[in-house]
């Protein structure tokens, strides 16, 4: 039986005393809170969110059984700078709205958002996370919101650079590694028909710049969703969604190159993404409120490299299909705290027309992970 590398326990140790430390701080707080504020009633201009969450992730990287397998041998000498393939995470955050009167009696938010994703082991995967939006209602039961995020580092896991393999021959050197910073531009608009019907129409423009040994995956997204949530009952709410994106790749890495005369990667695709799912208002348990949510998601992305697959092999002709299933379930611990719970399920297949390279994409592009986690949360209004 193969030993396997499973992260060390005394981190999820700290991170368990942590956050139970932080849960009865907060509740502490809001004690106090509830107090002060039978003496004197304030009206709301800020919303100000704590939280601090942990999860357990069982294949960060998003590895096949192929590496997995190779990662457990010892095998590729270069190619791995992890420890375990699985890990724990930790995702302190913070986040604030600003409500204000900007035209007339309609509201107006603002609002910027902060996170940090600590990888326990395996550090090379930690990152950070940062939005800002305006949001404004033109009516009760319409508005829109304008937002920009921006990741500013963000590891995906060690490749072959080709140029690299060109000098040195397949090496251990020759493997580079893969990462991308990221800006969203994004704007939605939602109305309420019929009195209970809501829908959301968004549009995101997603700029992706790659570290200089993959210059040529840099890419422009164009991302289109539409949203519809529909009451079924009084306490459950239908979800259904489909969202259409667009990526345009640069596929080359040399200033004297264009894309149709190179023959470097071309990761441009086009994908289609349906959605499904309820949101179900619960009974009360010791008249707390909780709720529970779950979405299903299935999409469909056809690569267009237009290179031949000898020069292509990871793209030309490549068709993925990926399913998603998103379980979380929410509970007002008081008035200003709330725990999630919440479990993720990932599954990627990658298949093509070309026979002789199927095998080829199972087994460099397939995988499963699972996620499991919690987040407490504490909200202060101002």
């Amino acid at each position: 039986m193969k030993k396997r590398k499973y992260l060390h326990h005394p981190s999820l140790f700290r991170v368990c005393l942590l956050i139970l430390m932080m849960f009865s701080l907060l509740s502490n707080g809001d004690a106090l809170a509830q107090k002060k504020s039978k003496k004197k009633k304030k009206t709301t201009d800020w919303d100000i969110e704590f939280s601090l969450g942990s999860s357990y992730d069982d294949n960060i990287l998003k590895y096949s059984d192929k590496y997995l397998d190779r990662f457990m041998n010892h095998e590729d000498e270069g190619r791995f700078h992890i420890d375990t393939y699985d890990d724990i995470i930790l995702q302190p955050a913070i986040g604030a709205t600003y409500s204000f009167r900007l035209f007339g009696k309609q509201k107006s938010q603002l609002d910027a958002n902060f996170k940090r994703s600590f990888y326990m082991v395996n550090d090379i995967k930690s990152w950070t996370y940062a939005s800002f939006g305006f949001r404004h209602y033109l009516n009760k039961d319409l508005s829109f919101k304008l937002s920009y995020s921006h990741i500013p580092y963000f590891y995906i896991r060690h490749f072959r650079d080709d140029d690299w393999v060109d000098v040195f021959g397949y090496t251990q050197e020759t493997f580079r590694p893969m990462a991308f910073s990221k800006d969203s531009y994004a704007f939605w608009i939602q109305n309420t028909f019929f009195e209970n019907t809501r829908v959301k129409f968004s549009l995101s423009y997603m700029k992706y710049f790659y570290n200089s040994s993959f210059t040529e995956y840099d890419c422009d997204n164009m991302e289109y969703e539409l949203k519809i949530y529909q009451p079924i009952h009084k306490k459950v709410k239908l979800v259904l969604g489909y969202q259409f994106t667009v990526s345009d790749a640069q596929a080359y890495d040399e200033s004297f190159e264009t894309k149709e005369s190179s023959n470097d990667s071309d990761g441009s695709f086009e994908e289609d993404l349906f959605s499904v799912g309820f949101d179900w208002n619960m009974p009360r348990i010791f008249d707390r409120y909780n709720t529970l949510d779950v979405e299903a998601m299935v999409m469909k992305r056809y690569f267009s490299s237009t290179h031949y697959l000898e020069e292509d092999p990871t793209h030309a002709g490549r068709v993925d299909d990926n399913f998603r299933l998103y379980i979380t379930y929410d509970i007002k611990l008081n008035k200003q705290l709330k725990l999630s719970v919440f479990y993720n399920w990932l599954y990627r297949e990658s298949d093509t027309k070309a026979e002789a390279n199927k095998e080829y994409l199972k087994n460099e592009k397939a995988y499963r992970q699972n996620q499991l986690g919690f987040k407490l949360a504490y909200d202060i209004s101002l």
